[in-house]
């Protein structure tokens, strides 16, 4: 691979991404606010961006903390078995890429890098490890930046004067807008919301987010 190919495809990576930022910087904020809110130290809530790179996880974890330790590790763990496909695909992507390179693509393992970069293996990138570091670097800075002015702003942002029931919803619906393009990628995010409301209205809330996961991630695994 030429150093002009790897180069235009960080910058299209970057391009790709941008428009992604500003509602990962909302949905940062938010978080960040709340971890404070939920008992969290500014510094922890940093460290948790840092290292779980996880809007939904770190949200359920921030929801469900107060009812102990088990409904967090199993609303999380049900949200990370999204990752074993998404990592199994990437891996076949891109093919055969040194060791430390693949450890540091997985690090940002998150679902708008990798639609984006699904999506820049259709239309034929010519640098699909390029283009999904330049994704994985604009999201990961977003995130931490966005969780740190969460963090200060702390109890002085009243998340409780935003039905955040919408809000979260309409985020993700402008996160998917960006990457879905094909009819059968739309039937599929459609598909999936309805399985994932339907999963959140019959389950208890301990396992609601783990069911929502799962729904749509079965309605995703049979409508390719």
């Amino acid at each position: 691979m030429t150093a002009t190919n790897k180069s235009a495809s960080f910058r299209r990576g970057l391009r790709d991404t941008l428009p992604l930022a500003p509602p990962i910087a909302v949905f940062g904020v938010v978080f960040g606010a709340l971890a404070i809110q939920a008992g969290l130290t500014p510094w922890l809530a940093f460290l948790c961006s840092l290292l779980v790179v996880s809007g939904s996880a770190q949200m359920a974890m921030v929801g469900l903390i107060g009812s102990g330790a088990g409904p967090v590790l199993l609303a999380t763990t049900g949200l990370a078995l999204r990752h074993l496909p998404m990592s199994a695909t990437l891996s076949e992507m891109i093919g055969d890429t040194p060791l430390l390179r693949r450890l540091q693509l997985s690090w940002v393992l998150v679902d708008e890098s990798y639609g984006l970069t699904v999506n820049a293996a259709t239309r034929g990138e010519p640098d699909l490890v390029a283009f999904k570091t330049a994704s994985d670097l604009t999201l990961y800075s977003t995130w931490l930046l966005s969780t740190v002015a969460g963090a200060l702003l702390g109890a002085q942002l009243d998340t409780v004067a935003v039905d955040l029931g919408i809000v979260f919803p309409l985020v993700f619906l402008g996160l998917a807008a960006s990457v879905v393009r094909t009819r059968t990628q739309w039937i599929t995010a459609g598909l999936s919301v309805v399985a994932a409301v339907v999963a959140v209205s019959v389950l208890p809330v301990a396992w609601q987010i783990s069911g929502a996961a799962i729904a749509a991630a079965a309605v995703g695994s049979r409508f390719k």
